[in-house]
């Protein structure tokens, strides 16, 4: 397989006899190059009720043209990435490894053709006066053809232009947009073919109302599920095509939902609710391990990074980064086994049947701001009392402590994020202080971990014949980082129990 970035933008419809306008002399744009003609033929898959192209994905098998065979494209920043797999010799088999960065999307439904497109091209490069091709322009010439819904097919025709950054500016598409629209042509409301054939089958689905504070309860959980299902998903590719951070945004969403699923519990049926907060529990440390290693890993070398040359007795930075990484790589394959698990599949089937169409209970529709204040009010309440706890603790408990008043800040702090769209600035200014409180505990989390990986490195160099002097320096040092850390967060105290106020 192989991946590249494209940003590209369509304009249309264009009329069936008006001429591609001069580009030289945009933007940089000094001369054009010799416009190419080729005829392309996509077949698009997808399962029965469409969940990629809803979702934003489009897979196809095309031939023709330079980069015919199977592509998939996945949203991604100002663009999309593209995977590309070759023809092979069935055209009814969609490639294993695209079938697999889609699993979170079809759940394992069945992919079939839902669409053909035909497009005579022609394409022409944009070049600079050194002759680098800044952009390509296709001038496209589509006829699409779907079955319909009443079982007759649906077709269309039409023409667009296409502009493909190369090695040029993002700008460079502002600048030949606006001349296009001079010329009557202006970006077209929709910028995919399959998406112009498919029609309003290809719509995504319908977002939850925006909530507002005078609006019901029910609209700030339902916004936040279906942003944080649509997020894992998204993940998931991140995941499966090694992305570390997708690991990490992944467990974050993991978190957020079951926050949301807990803090808002009166909202929903918690028979049906509470069952899938323990299995976002199971995959969240499923991919705890991958994040873990990345973290330990980084941290260690930008500690030793600080080390005068002295401190440095043996072979110490190979060491961290040959074991630290080898675990990171062995934790990430595990990771992407979980997300291949009939466990986890079904996992990602239920939370989208909950965002689509969450079990509220008979009192989920009173106003937010009647009914939401007092779940704030008690996840304030639970901090304060888990960091009181974790400044008297002593002893073997203490880091379990300080990890309990982390996990009660961070529900806070997600609590008052869900609320922030209905409630505004009190949801916003509690959302700082709370992040105030995670940030340095998530630091002084971090310090654990540290001395954990620090003892077991230590033990192997011993093994090895090597010196454990710098392994219990740091040791030390991540130790002070430690109470560094509790201070801070203790600091952060006063101003989460003054935002506390603000919500009566």
């Amino acid at each position: 397989m192989s991946e590249h970035h494209e940003i590209e933008r369509t304009f249309g419809p264009v009329p069936p006899d008006l001429a591609l306008p001069g580009l030289v002399g945009v933007a940089g744009v000094a001369e054009l190059g010799e416009a190419q003609e080729s005829l392309l033929e996509a077949t698009y898959v997808d399962t029965a009720d469409l969940r990629l192209v809803r979702a934003g994905i489009t897979l196809r098998r095309r031939t023709g043209g330079a980069d015919a065979g199977w592509h998939l494209k996945l949203p991604a920043g100002e663009g999309r990435d593209e995977v590309h797999a070759p023809l092979g010799r069935r055209t009814d088999h969609v490639p294993v490894a695209l079938r697999r960065l889609v699993l979170a999307r079809t759940r394992g439904a069945e992919l079939a053709p839902v669409a053909t497109v035909v497009t005579r091209r022609s394409t022409t490069d944009l070049l600079d006066d050194q002759g680098r091709r800044l952009a390509e322009v296709a001038d496209d010439c589509v006829e699409g053809q779907a079955p319909g819904e009443d079982g007759t097919d649906r077709q269309s025709a039409w023409r667009e232009w296409e502009v493909e950054l190369v090695d040029g500016d993002p700008a460079l598409l502002d600048a030949v947009e606006e001349h296009l629209r001079a010329s009557g042509v202006a970006r077209s409301p929709v910028q995919r073919k399959v998406v112009q054939v498919l029609g309003e089958r290809a719509d995504p689905p319908e977002a939850p109302p925006r909530p507002t504070w005078t609006g019901p309860a029910s609209q700030v959980l339902h916004a936040r599920l279906a942003t944080l299902v649509d997020t894992l998903q998204r993940q998931d590719v991140a995941i499966r095509r090694g992305d570390p951070e997708g690991v990490h945004r992944a467990r974050i969403a993991c978190r957020r939902m079951r926050t949301a699923l807990a803090t808002f519990r009166p909202l929903v049926e918690c028979e049906v609710t509470d069952p899938l907060r323990d299995e976002l529990r199971w995959l969240g440390r499923e991919l705890a391990p991958a994040r873990d290693a990345q973290v330990a890993r980084d941290h260690l070398l930008q500690r030793l990074d600080e080390q005068p040359r002295e401190a440095l007795v043996g072979p110490v930075r190979q060491r961290v980064r040959r074991e630290l990484d080898a675990d990171a790589r062995d934790a990430l394959r595990a990771a992407q086994a979980t997300l291949e698990s009939e466990r986890y599949l079904a996992l990602v089937d239920r939370l989208v049947q909950l965002a689509s169409a969450p079990p509220w209970t008979a009192t989920a529709h009173r106003k937010a701001r009647k009914r939401l204040p007092r779940r704030v009010r008690k996840d304030v309440a639970r901090l304060l009392d888990r960091l009181a706890a974790a400044e008297a603790a002593t002893g073997d408990g203490r880091d379990e402590a300080w990890h309990a008043a982390r996990k009660a800040a961070k529900r806070l702090r997600y609590t008052a994020e869900a609320l922030e769209p209905a409630a505004g600035k009190p949801a916003r200014r509690l959302r700082k202080a709370a992040k105030q409180v995670t940030t340095a505990l998530g630091a002084r989390q971090d310090t654990v971990v540290a001395r954990e990986q620090l003892v077991r490195l230590a033990a192997l160099a011993r093994e090895d014949g090597e010196s454990d002097f710098t392994y219990g320096l740091l040791v030390g040092q991540e130790q002070a980082r430690a109470a560094e850390a509790e201070r801070d967060a203790l600091g952060a105290r006063g101003r989460v129990e003054k935002r506390c106020d603000d919500w009566g």
